[in-house]
């Protein structure tokens, strides 16, 4: 059995002067983020991976260079706290504002450089890909390219033949929530996400995708195996995954909550609050328990 925590989105803002569109509460950066080590800890996880956005750099903020490099060194310093093997991959907002380079936040955390293979179990593989090498500013969501899918395939190629299971790990959604224009990618959906689809169902090592950007809660069973969106840990619900794998194929995960009451209190006065649904998805997006094909078929 194995047993991590997936969290994503905390959009760290040293002193943030406001909050932002919901469901964001900049501004409760501090409590949120004093809240998630302890929280974490507590489940005692063989692993812990962070979906990307740590920060507020890139689009929309427009954050000073050296208020954004301050936010780096905080984060860093709450990530430090946790007691389990960490491994992060960037999000869009991870570059500077100013520059739309990735180098500080590169040079705070081991992110890969397209995409990386990690032993977090003797039985059990993570790959975390990369997908803002490229122009950030006009590919907001990231770009899956050639090099990706062969490395991909690569990957798989090696982990199918010594028999082990891989979960996949990046920022941006891969499967849309509505349906396209011809020729457009689905809202926040990396481009070149029909691609990357197409790929992972011919890899079946990969028995798991998880993903953030959206700030949505979502869970997709896909073929034979899951696609796992995340909300955000900046905003409703402030909340994160623990997820288990059965030696017998079986996923199961937790959706925990912060105990954060300053910042849901301040969250509920908002004029703009009140689409919770949207944000925390379905029960079972939630809480759930899936027999997941692949892994099954790997384990036995």
């Amino acid at each position: 059995m194995n047993k991590f925590v997936f969290l994503t989105d905390t959009h760290y803002w040293t002193d943030a002067p406001k909050d932002y569109g919901a469901p964001k509460m900049l501004t409760k950066g501090r409590e949120i983020h004093d809240a998630i080590p302890p929280a974490v800890n507590a489940l005692d996880p063989d692993f812990v991976v962070h979906g990307g956005d740590f920060l507020c750099g890139g689009s929309s903020f427009d954050l000073p260079t050296d208020i954004f490099e301050q936010s780096i060194r905080d984060v860093r310093k709450t990530f430090d706290r946790l007691s389990s093997p960490f491994y992060p991959i960037p999000g869009n907002h991870d570059c500077d504002a100013q520059t739309w380079k990735f180098d500080a936040f590169n040079a705070a955390f081991d992110v890969p450089d397209l995409l990386s293979v990690d032993e977090v179990a003797s039985d059990l593989r993570i790959v975390r890909a990369n997908v803002f090498l490229g122009d950030t500013k006009e590919y907001g969501s990231g770009e899956w390219t050639d090099d990706h899918d062969a490395k991909l395939r690569e990957i798989d190629g090696q982990l199918t033949a010594a028999g082990l299971p891989a979960l996949f790990f990046l920022h941006t959604w891969i499967l849309p929530d509505a349906l396209p224009e011809e020729g457009a990618e689905g809202r926040g959906c990396v481009s070149g996400s029909r691609q990357l689809l197409d790929t992972i169902s011919q890899c079946p090592s990969i028995v798991a995708v998880f993903t953030g950007h959206r700030h949505v809660n979502r869970i997709t069973a896909y073929r034979d195996f899951l696609i796992v969106d995340t909300a955000c840990l900046i905003g409703y619900p402030f909340g994160f995954r623990e997820v288990t794998l059965s030696d017998d194929g079986w996923f199961s995960t937790i959706f925990h909550r912060l105990e954060v009451p300053d910042t849901m209190a301040a969250y509920r006065e908002r004029d703009d609050a009140g689409e919770d649904a949207e944000w925390e998805g379905q029960p079972h997006d939630c809480d759930s328990e899936v027999l997941i094909p692949r892994l099954r078929e790997i384990r036995g």
